[in-house]
């Protein structure tokens, strides 16, 4: 009698097992499906060398799309979670006071920090001034920017392109500033505040994906992610706790019906085997309730923040398109140099996703709206304005680059920047600096050459650069021309005099602003190419290291940009 109650509670058991277990989690069976390459039809068979290939390629073909197909899983089990988990919060932030009170605090202390961050950013730009390095040969060679990029006409054109996508029914106001710093990446304040890297600039190519990059960063005020994050964990840590009571429950429950039915039909025993099994049912309800949810948010606001950029962009007629481009060169550089990593994307492997993300929408999500503006022939890629603030920006990223040894871009950014500005001495030196510090090639120290004769006859009125003369002496004896011995001691004698030139320039602009170099080129811009501070007229030194028929042509644009020294 005893094994027949036994018997029946473990049929219990397997009944539900059989029954509830398989619907909670029953998923749907999924189709395999063969990958390949369509093979043309050809008479006799394929090489055993052809096939090796094929099922090479057949082979990879089928681990791509079953990451793709994990990936997508993954991803929708993520967005799930964050949904189930953000709709849970806001519920509870309307609901319940004490909860209210709580994220208010808090987010109230993150905005504190967040205004704090931005003074510190904003002051140190103002009251400390420019920070340079003096090399050894006595030049300033590198204005670092540990704040803001000391540059208005750049900050004002980034400014005004984020201020073009802010949603006209945003009731929050924003600023869009650009620091100084090689590496690539964008961030935001709870206050408004967009900070974008001059690394994260210097590797775009059009004012499509400048948009892209803003309005991704945008999103995160917009759609108030800065609050969500600190809403989250606190709902999470409820959401478990009524999870857990969930599961109790369930169990308490499920157990006492199974000792109800077991004692009626077997009495002491009968209830023992029938508790087991409705413990056994109540804790299989119960663990749907008991799973904690562990949800990565971040990448959830991410894809949302990728949908709202390309929204806008496409809304103010960028073609998007030029984003996949965009993710094509940073995978580029973040091959080419780690560190590229640290800031936008954090890894290769995120960046593979943003680019497959942003693929999926210009495909699926925003297909329709993206082929009526491309038929209405209304999409532009770039304005203007772009390639000529460009110019600046990349010229002194690539310095700044080069400073910290990030040869890759530092090289990419000056030969940019030489192209668009052909009349820039300060690019065309630090360009031929890079090219004579990693150069291997005959030709790559041929051009370095070139450029350091172009720089030194553009600069001619100013001189305040004497390492030019200093690096065109060492090119020169590293010739063993004895023809060039002559000239190489003209260059060291030159980079003397403009060395000895330079501080008395610097003695006198200490009273002036610390932006001259910047207030001199915006009148070259207006068309006033002559005019110095008083008492700044210092003699020209002679030089007779002028460019050779072979060096690079030099042209003035009709309407020059602002130019800097860094």
């Amino acid at each position: 009698m005893k094994l027949s109650y036994l018997r029946n509670a473990v049929t219990m058991c397997l009944i539900f097992m059989m029954t509830v277990i398989p619907c909670l989690a029953t998923t749907p069976k999924r189709t395999a499906v063969k990958f390949g390459i369509q093979q043309t039809p050809q008479q006799g068979q394929e090489t055993e060398e052809e096939k090796k290939l094929r099922e090479k390629q057949d082979k990879q073909a089928k681990q791509e799309q079953e990451r793709k197909d994990r990936e997508a899983r993954n991803k929708a089990k993520a967005t799930k979670q964050y949904n189930t988990l953000h709709d849970f919060a806001e519920d509870m932030y309307a609901t319940d006071p004490d909860f209210r009170d709580q994220v208010d605090e808090q987010y109230l202390n993150l905005k504190h920090q967040h205004a704090m961050e931005a003074y510190r950013i904003n002051i140190t730009r103002i009251n400390s001034g420019p920070q340079r390095v003096i090399d050894s040969t006595g030049e300033e060679s590198l204005r670092i920017e540990r704040t803001l990029y000391d540059n208005p006409w750049v900050q004002d054109y980034v400014n005004r392109v984020g201020q073009s996508l802010v949603p006209a029914d945003s009731d929050k106001l924003y600023a869009f500033k650009v620091v100084s710093n090689p590496i690539p990446y964008a961030y935001t304040l709870s206050t408004g505040t967009i900070l974008v890297s001059t690394g994260m600039i210097s590797l775009l190519d059009n004012e499509a994906q400048l948009s892209y990059v803003l309005g991704h960063e945008l999103a995160h005020v917009y759609k108030d992610h800065w609050k969500v994050k600190v809403m989250m964990p606190l709902a999470e840590e409820e959401y478990n706790k009524r999870q857990e009571k969930k599961r109790a429950m369930w169990a308490g429950i499920l157990g006492g019906v199974g000792a109800a039915i077991g004692g009626g039909v077997g009495g002491g025993n009968g209830a023992i085997a029938g508790a087991l099994a409705g413990a056994l049912a109540g804790y299989t309800i119960g663990v749907v309730y008991s799973r904690k949810l562990g949800v990565e948010w971040e990448s959830a606001q991410e894809n949302e923040a990728d949908e709202f950029a390309m929204r806008v962009a496409l809304q103010k007629s960028y073609d998007i398109k030029e984003v996949q481009k965009l993710y094509v060169a940073l995978n580029e550089v973040s091959r080419g140099d780690d560190r590229m990593q640290l800031g936008f994307l954090g890894n290769r492997k995120r960046l593979r996703e943003r680019a497959e993300q942003a693929q999926k929408l210009l495909d699926v999500t925003l297909q329709s709206e993206y082929q009526q503006a491309l038929k209405s022939g209304k999409l532009v890629g770039t304005s203007p304005d772009f390639n000529v603030v460009m110019a600046e920006l990349k010229r002194d990223n690539g310095i700044e680059a080069l400073n910290y040894d990030m040869f890759q871009m530092a090289r990419q950014n000056l030969k940019q920047s030489v192209m668009l500005r052909t009349d820039d001495a300060v690019a065309a030196y630090y360009y031929a600096r890079v090219l004579k510090l990693v150069g291997r090639t005959k030709e790559e120290k041929d051009t370095a050459d070139q450029y350091l004769r172009t720089a030194i006859s553009l600069d001619l009125n100013r001189q305040t650069m004497p390492g030019m003369y200093l690096q065109r002496a060492l090119v020169l004896m590293d010739s063993k021309d004895p023809a060039m011995q002559p000239e190489a001691v003209k260059a060291l004698q030159d980079y003397v005099l403009s060395y000895e030139k330079s501080k008395t320039i610097k003695a006198q602009e200490a009273e002036l602003p610390p932006n001259i170099e910047l207030i001199y080129d915006f009148m070259r811009l207006l068309g006033e190419k002559s005019w110095r501070a008083p008492n700044m007229n210092v003699t020209a030194v002679p030089v007779s290291t002028t460019p050779k028929n072979d060096a690079p042509t030099t042209t003035t644009p009709s309407s020059t940009p602002p130019r800097r020294k860094p």
